[in-house]
């Protein structure tokens, strides 16, 4: 274990044992012994953790002897709060993993978004560029349109008008020869009968 969990430790117990706090850990004493789990001893001299052992009048579990009648409420208060800091390191833990769970859902939520989004403007962009195609074909297709149908208007036009001149020329063709007829009956004299020889 770390050097800060052993101060922890000894910070605790001799909180509990300076209390005067005397719960009894309801068989709790032996949970240390049981598990096979020991507190390894600090002697690094240059350890920034204080030795708390001269200030701490609790003995540490492993030094209590589990045959020891005398001390066997100072042993379930260091084995309690033993649990209690055990229990807290246990749920930090646990802290920790759900906040880095979520974390790593969040950011491979947010890099999906952004392919979604990604995709989405891809599309959108692909659509409208093929919807301006279609415009730009369709007003060139009705520019030809308009062109073929100016065209057919003109032609329409000089048709008309050709024909109007040679309905007009035959016209005054026919004037010009019932002038004549009406000229020569005049000279000769005689009116004009049902039938006429020319």
């Amino acid at each position: 274990m770390s050097r800060e969990f052993n101060a922890l430790l000894n910070i605790a117990g001799s909180a509990i044992g300076n209390n005067g706090n005397e719960n009894d850990g309801g068989g709790a004493g032996n949970n240390l012994g049981r598990i096979g789990e020991e507190m390894p001893e600090e002697t690094n001299p240059l350890a920034i953790v204080p030795d708390t052992s001269l200030l701490d009048p609790v003995p540490s579990p492993r030094h209590v002897s589990a045959g020891a009648g005398g001390s066997s409420t100072t042993s379930s208060h260091s084995e309690v709060s033993v649990q209690r800091v055990k229990k807290e390191e246990v749920d930090a833990k646990i802290s920790a993993w759900q906040t880095a769970k979520i974390a790593k859902i969040n950011n491979r939520f947010k890099r999906e978004d952004a392919i979604i989004n990604g995709l989405e403007s891809e599309q959108v962009q692909k659509s409208t560029s093929w919807m301006k195609k279609v415009e730009r074909k369709l007003e060139e297709k009705r520019a030809r349109a308009l062109e073929k149908m100016q065209n057919d208007v003109a032609k329409a036009h000089r048709k008309a008008e050709e024909r109007r001149a040679s309905a007009e020329a035959k016209r005054g063709t026919k004037v010009a020869r019932v002038l004549e007829l009406a000229n020569l009956m005049r000279a000769v004299g005689r009116a004009p009968v049902k039938r006429s020889i020319f």
